[in-house]
């Protein structure tokens, strides 16, 4: 293991690429909160720090990019018909999986669901807005530039298992109070979500489907009640109402990304797509020229 900058061809190594967009995604939090904490309350309302993060994304993604004589586009956002195709499709999927957790909980593990007034259309608007910025920054990340230059240093496995825990780090409940039962349960289901979302874009090759989970996932998921990661809002159109039951099997105020059922749901599929995909590649004639780069690596986790 070397730690020299560059490699034998004067190229800078893909692990310190990784890690220098780690630390300018780091950078780009600290900006928007300065820069959210001096916003007028005038202008708060129209979810400014969504759209900052999600700017200070995508440039530090075509900075990082220019730099390395990449392209965008290379990192799995083509922005054409299959990719807003696959957005929609991650969206429908990421609710329905908050859908099949939110029944789980309410036929297993005591909790009622009570409706509210909800928000107004200008609060939805920017709970949209937040989501889908939190959405696009996290994937960029997660998977984007720092996670494929990791996997091209490391191989499928490694780069998924430590971008995984980076993830579960990122969410770490913070002030909020929990037991080490939820607080496991939590870690797991956070753990799990982002090894799915890592195999999914390994088999399509794009962020979309990664980017339209995520936001499809928290967006319903807080219209709900429920916490996402922790983070609790009151501009819901539920009102949650927890029983008696343990927290780790309703995920309590973390959210329903802390339930067991969630993370049931999430290691099936996880074991479903790495287990049709290779089936596929069995099935596949083989080809005379060798499979490089990502269709390579995604043959690998498949």
């Amino acid at each position: 293991m070397t730690l020299s900058l560059h490699n034998e061809r004067a190229q800078v190594r893909d692990g310190w690429k990784s890690l220098f967009f780690i630390l300018a995604a780091m950078a780009c939090f600290v900006i928007v909160g300065v820069v959210g904490h001096s916003l007028p309350a005038s202008v708060k309302p129209f979810a400014p720090s969504a759209i900052l993060i999600t700017v200070l994304g995508l440039a530090i993604t075509y900075g990082a990019t220019r730099l390395e004589g990449s392209r965008v586009a290379d990192l799995g956002l083509r922005l054409d018909g299959r990719f807003l195709r696959e957005s929609v499709l991650g969206v429908l999927a990421g609710a329905a999986m908050i859908g099949v957790s939110a029944a789980a909980v309410m036929l297993w593990a005591d909790v009622r669901l009570s409706p509210m007034a909800g928000p107004t259309w200008a609060v939805e608007l920017k709970l949209v807005a937040t989501f889908l910025g939190g959405a696009l920054f996290e994937e960029l990340l997660f998977r984007g530039f720092a996670f494929q230059r990791a996997l091209r240093g490391m191989g499928v496995w490694p780069a998924t298992v430590l971008f995984g825990l980076i993830f579960c780090i990122a969410h770490l409940p913070g002030n909020l109070e929990v037991g080490p039962a939820l607080l496991a349960t939590a870690m797991a289901n956070l753990f799990a979500n982002g090894v799915l979302q890592t195999v999914l874009y390994l088999r399509t090759g794009s962020l979309a489907l990664p980017i339209g989970l995520h936001f499809g996932w928290n967006l319903l998921q807080q219209s709900l009640g429920f916490g996402v990661s922790g983070i609790s809002s009151h501009q819901a159109w539920f009102q949650v109402h927890f029983g008696q039951q343990p927290t780790w099997l309703s995920g309590g105020e973390f959210g329903l990304e802390a339930s067991i059922f969630a993370l049931v749901l999430q290691a099936a599929l996880i074991v479903l797509l790495v287990a049709t995909g290779r089936r596929a590649l069995a099935a596949r004639p083989a080809s005379p020229v060798p499979s490089q780069g990502l269709s390579h690596a995604t043959h690998n986790v498949a």
